[in-house]
């Protein structure tokens, strides 16, 4: 069995305002002993809402020192006179060995009426002691729907390259930047989708009716007709005034939906404005 956990950890602020890394490793530790972790909202060099400007890859990699960081920037801005980038995006931290990582920059068609930031997936296959898998991360757009579909859209293409690939994989092996990496059809994705189970958007993710297989939600596998842990929302009422409910989510390619163990949110923590949760899969 291999556990994977995921949150969004806005930042590392909980409800109360204060900023602590230290509580996120904390609660998860708590909660079970990962093999990977996929945390949303992770900052480097940009300004916090305490005035600091902390690089919090830098920080996690020496808190979660037995896992190796896979950090995804969306936003990656160099500024005139400065020395260090300012990024914003996910991380993946693994105790299990990465075959190989990628990071996709998802879409952002025009809507100028919202405010809306880059958004990406951070992508990895790790050896597990079954099989590989593909485990992927990511935040979509909050404000617009428009964009989010799009987004949506794009990580299906993704999972499609990766399922032609496994059907054709390269014949041809060279050193370097040509060197074959392996990729898993068996897929995990999760992460802060600011969607709900209700919205076209994820009606398109667990039901693509482009010639391509959707992929199955993890929860409602193994927890049929039951309604959704609240991910969001529980305790920061000033930013989720409608009180809580799931915008997260843990999907998986049909190959795994009979391998899935268990699905537990921590309802208790007020650590983020958001819920961790973790999926366990188990062998075959």
């Amino acid at each position: 069995m291999i556990q994977l956990l995921s949150w969004n950890i806005q930042n590392g602020e909980g409800v109360d305002g204060v900023i602590s890394l230290e509580r996120i490793a904390d609660t998860i530790f708590n909660m079970s002993n990962p093999d990977v972790i996929c945390l949303q909202e992770v900052s480097r060099n940009c300004e916090l809402k305490d005035g600091t400007q902390p690089d919090q890859l830098k920080q996690l990699s020496s808190i979660f020192k037995d896992y190796t960081p896979f950090f995804g920037p969306a936003y990656n801005v160099l500024r005139p006179g400065e020395s260090e980038r300012e990024q914003f995006g996910n991380i993946i931290l693994s105790k299990l060995p990465v075959l190989s990582n990628f990071n996709h920059i998802l879409p952002q068609p025009v809507d100028s009426s919202f405010r809306h930031m880059p958004r990406q997936v951070t992508e990895v296959t790790v050896k597990t002691p079954f099989f590989p898998i593909c485990v992927m991360t990511t935040h979509l757009e909050y404000g617009s729907q428009k964009q989010r579909y799009a987004q949506v859209k794009r990580i299906l293409k993704i999972k499609d390259d990766i399922d032609q690939l496994s059907l054709n994989p390269a014949t041809v092996q060279e050193p370097g930047p040509y060197a074959k990496l392996e990729r898993s059809n068996k897929l995990i994705l999760c992460g802060d989708f600011n969607f709900e189970s209700e919205s076209k958007e994820y009606a398109l993710l667990t039901n693509n009716s482009q010639n391509q297989e959707g992929l199955i939600d993890a929860w409602s596998q193994i927890n049929p007709n039951t309604k959704h842990a609240p991910t969001c929302g529980i305790f920061d009422k000033k930013q989720w005034p409608d009180g809580a409910h799931c915008r997260d989510f843990t999907f998986v390619s049909s190959n795994l939906k009979s391998n899935i163990g268990s699905f537990v949110v921590n309802e208790e923590t007020d650590a983020s404005d958001h819920q961790p949760f973790f999926v366990s899969i188990l062998d075959d």
